[in-house]
Order: structure tokens, then sequence, then C-alpha cells
């Protein structure tokens, strides 16, 4: 799978460098020059933000914000492709760096600066990671490994309520390579 991505903006240190504090709304026109997808950036951005997330109280805040967006919608799609190998065996986003400051798809903007996407992505391609995803009313959680020797892996899933008791605890072992292991919670 490639060429996928979700745009965000530069951080507030790097929207400083090139727009003043009067600019500070996406819709200004200093930001909408610094934004690659003249056609539905901006509104894409705006409500795939305010479908997940509530709405930020001030710039700074939907800067930030429009970063875990990106990171997070990245992540889901990073670890849906290596939990579904071998039908899927690579992944690569769009895209790592900037060649001007803008709102892009990267998770390096142009001054270097890391967006929580780059963080997010480095994560997710693990050699061993864990995803958990809420498949038809079930908590699914997959082991995915792409060591190429075998290896006794234990995953331990622990339930526990907002006082920290643990109310649920399971254990489970597998020895694999290569593969994505499934194990299922039911949520009721």
């Amino acid at each position: 799978m490639s060429e996928y991505g979700f745009q965000s903006f530069p951080d507030l240190h790097s929207v400083r460098r090139f727009a003043n504090e009067s600019d500070y709304n996406i819709n200004s026109f200093v930001m909408q020059a610094h934004q690659r997808s003249t056609t539905r950036g901006n509104a894409a951005i705006r409500t795939y933000m305010l479908y997940y997330y509530k709405e930020p109280a001030s710039f700074a805040s939907f800067l930030y914000v429009n970063h875990v967006l990106q990171a997070e919608g990245i992540k889901i799609a990073i670890e849906a492709h290596r939990r579904a190998m071998p039908y899927c065996m690579g992944t690569l986003y769009w895209q790592v760096n900037d060649c001007w400051p803008a709102a892009s798809w990267s998770g390096i903007d142009y001054y270097g600066r890391w967006k929580a996407l780059h963080y997010f992505a480095k994560k997710a391609f693990e050699q061993v990671t864990v995803s958990n995803v809420i498949e038809k009313g079930q908590l699914n959680t997959y082991v995915v490994s792409d060591q190429l020797k075998e290896e006794k892996l234990q995953l331990e899933a622990t339930l526990m309520d907002l006082g920290g008791k643990v109310l649920w605890n399971r254990k489970r072992t597998s020895l694999r390579k290569r593969t994505a292991v499934r194990y299922n919670i039911a949520l009721r």
C-alpha cells in the first residue's frame, strides 16, 4: 500500500516564521497561501477534526490537535496494513518531509521539526507491535511481528476501573515469526 496520507499544518513555532498573529486562522490569506491542497485541504482537516475531537479553543490548540489527528489516522492505516499480512506486506505513507513551510502530508516540517505523525509512524513500524481494533463489537488485539526468527511472545491484557482495580486479566503465549496473531476479547 503506498501514497496515502492526511494533512496537518506545521507547529506554532514554524507558523510564526511565516505568519503574524493576525493570520492565525486557517482561512486567512497567509494560511491559505501555505496550504498544499488548495481544493479541499483545510475543509478536510476541519471536518475530520470536529468529527473526532472537540473544537480547539485557540489556534495553537488547533495546530496541536491537527497533529494528533494526522498521526492517529496514519497509525491506524499502518497497523491495518501490517495486520493484513500476507495479503499486504508493506505500507508507505506520503510524505516524510516538506520542501517549503505549509500544511501538507509530511511528518517533518520544512524547518526539520517532527510532527506527531513522525513519532507515531516510528512506533507503528517497530519489529513487534501490538494493535487493538474493535471489530463487530469485539476488541481484537493483534501482535504483529516482522522478525525473521521464531520467538515466544506473551501478551497480557488487563482491564481496570478508573480506581485501578483489576476487573479482568488474560495472558496468551504464542510462537511466531513474520505473522499477525489475533486475540479476541469480548467487550460485553
